[in-house]
């Protein structure tokens, strides 16, 4: 499974958002995220990772601009809250009003959606999220058949795959989520410092386990020495398949690990 599934939608209750609305609410949400939400059309949106002075990840979030004064960043976790609680703290006189989503659940699927719609693209062309509910006639897809399409896909999940110990670029979605022409914002100095001088020691992989699903945090091995760590894992008819973070040395394509007593490798 590599793209939406045709008549099919997936329900996520633990997703959040947070809304920015008014005159300047572009212009805020573009002086703390990675992408250039300014350049969006109405409808449109962009994976962003809001961070911290150090460039740290805050969050990593979905912005959507509905129109001109109204912006959209959805989380793939209940971290909204926190997100929203670190914008407030950079606001004095900006014409900007910060609100959390209804807590509704979020309802994905491959189709247009009138309220809330925040498009997913790298889950397929059309496919939203949304908290209206569900068209009747789509068909609910499985937790776990979601998980596969997402991590085969290299989509990470806020708070489980990317937090506050992770730099923008071991996420390794820069083309998706990273401007590097974009003005400043916070946390911008490293992450240019990164892509000009250096390099990060760490990068979000996909790993196939020949067994079932290690845990959470389950470490990886390479010639009996730590190498990464396995964020997300899910099974499959032949083991499971993961997102770690693996030491830029042994992060290229079939490079052979280990997993407690079961042999992986990248993919």
């Amino acid at each position: 499974m590599n793209a939406w599934p045709d008549g099919a939608y997936a329900l996520c209750p633990g997703w959040s958002a947070v809304e920015a609305s008014g005159p300047d609410a572009g212009a805020f949400l573009q002086n703390f995220c990675t992408n250039d939400v300014l350049a969006l059309a109405d409808g449109a949106s962009c994976e962003a990772m809001f961070t911290d002075v150090k460039a740290h990840v805050l969050a990593y979030t979905w912005v959507a601009r509905l129109d001109a004064e109204r912006y959209v960043a959805l989380l793939m976790s209940g971290r909204a809250e926190e997100l929203r609680a670190h914008l407030d703290r950079y606001l004095i006189r900006e014409r900007v009003e910060l609100r959390l989503a209804l807590p509704e659940p979020w309802t994905i699927a491959a189709t247009t959606q009138p309220l809330w719609s925040v498009p997913l693209d790298a889950f397929g062309a059309g496919v939203t999220a949304s908290l209206a509910a569900p068209p009747n006639d789509l068909s609910p897809l499985a937790d776990d058949d979601f998980h596969r399409l997402r991590i085969g896909l290299g989509i990470p999940l806020d708070g489980v795959d990317v937090d506050d110990r992770n730099l923008p670029q071991e996420v390794d979605r820069n083309e998706q989520a990273i401007s590097f022409r974009k003005g400043c914002y916070l946390g911008q100095e490293p992450v240019a410092r990164i892509d000009a001088l250096g390099r990060v020691n760490w990068l979000l992989r996909r790993v196939e386990v020949d067994g079932p699903p290690p845990a959470h945090g389950a470490e990886l091995a390479a010639d009996g020495k730590v190498i990464g760590r396995i964020t997300s894992c899910v099974a499959t008819e032949n083991g499971s398949l993961a997102l770690a973070y693996v030491r830029r040395e042994q992060s290229h394509r079939g490079a052979m690990l280990t997993v407690g007593e079961l042999t992986a490798r990248v993919v």
